[in-house]
């Protein structure tokens, strides 16, 4: 009976070190995802003033010019859709998560809620994006977080 206990308890410990590391490669992919949602995020600000432009160029008569109206609206966009303060929780959270992966113990709980904090500022990066490369980037940072939370349910 003792030796059948030992190599449990072995065998749970080899099976711990191995969604350990697969949580934490999973953490870091979606880190690389929101890199590129950071760096989206000035392309898309000039995105929305070229389109702005051609529109006015399009409506109004030529010669007329409005770069006023323009970068007032290119400022409220690009104040409506920033992602930095989500980003920037983000990566803490991300921290957060793989510190507590290597304390060892009960972390379960604290994982669960600390993917709960993840998801909600991929939301809200989703939520703000105004833009289809960014949506899907946040798309894949919810299936990744989904795949995370999949895992963390064999976490004690």
């Amino acid at each position: 009976m003792e030796i059948a206990l030992d190599d449990l308890v072995e065998m749970k410990s080899k099976e711990g070190e191995a969604i350990g590391r697969d949580l934490e490669a999973r953490i870091n992919l979606t880190l690389s995802i929101v890199e590129d949602v950071e760096e989206r995020s000035p392309e898309k600000t000039e995105d929305l003033r070229r389109r702005l432009k051609a529109r006015l160029a399009d409506v109004l008569a030529p010669g007329e010019h409005n770069d006023a109206l323009v970068a007032q609206e290119v400022v409220l966009f690009a104040e409506r859709t920033d992602t930095t303060e989500e980003c920037v929780r983000y990566r803490v959270h991300c921290k957060n998560f793989v510190e507590y992966l290597s304390q060892g113990g009960a972390v379960g709980r604290k994982l669960n809620f600390l993917l709960q904090e993840m998801a909600r500022e991929a939301n809200t990066m989703g939520s703000k994006a105004g833009d289809a490369q960014i949506s899907q980037n946040v798309v894949l940072i919810k299936e990744e977080l989904e795949k995370i939370r999949e895992q963390v349910q064999n976490v004690e």
